[in-house]
């Protein structure tokens, strides 16, 4: 008969057994999530270059900013942490990008963010 000890031994090595597909699982969909969200963005830039741009030039994900509730204040937001001025993005975005403004607009980002 096994002691306390040994059941609880027992116990804990059953649920690190069980544990380890679970954690293995977690795994997967984190590196599914990602992969699907590094498409999604793709995606994305091929259809508007210049959300491409804009993400690349403030460092911000496409996704997060196409989510986000209150895209101005996001831009704006992004816009004071790179430590780029408005004028500065417009010069990076509208010389390498003719649609540029007319892409953003119609995701609803005004002239001036």
């Amino acid at each position: 008969m096994m002691d306390d000890g040994e059941l609880i031994q027992e116990k804990l090595n059953e649920y690190l057994l069980l544990l380890a597909p679970l954690e293995r699982a977690e795994k997967d969909l984190d590196i599914a999530r990602k992969m699907l969200r590094a498409k999604t963005e793709e995606d994305i830039h091929r259809i508007a270059p210049s959300l491409g741009l804009v993400s690349e030039t403030l460092n911000i994900s496409t996704i997060d900013l196409l989510l986000a509730e209150d895209r101005p204040k996001f831009l704006n937001e992004a816009l004071a942490r790179s430590g780029l001025t408005v004028e500065e993005v417009r010069n990076i975005l509208v010389p390498q990008i003719d649609r540029a403004r007319e892409e953003l607009k119609i995701i609803g980002i005004p002239d001036s963010i």
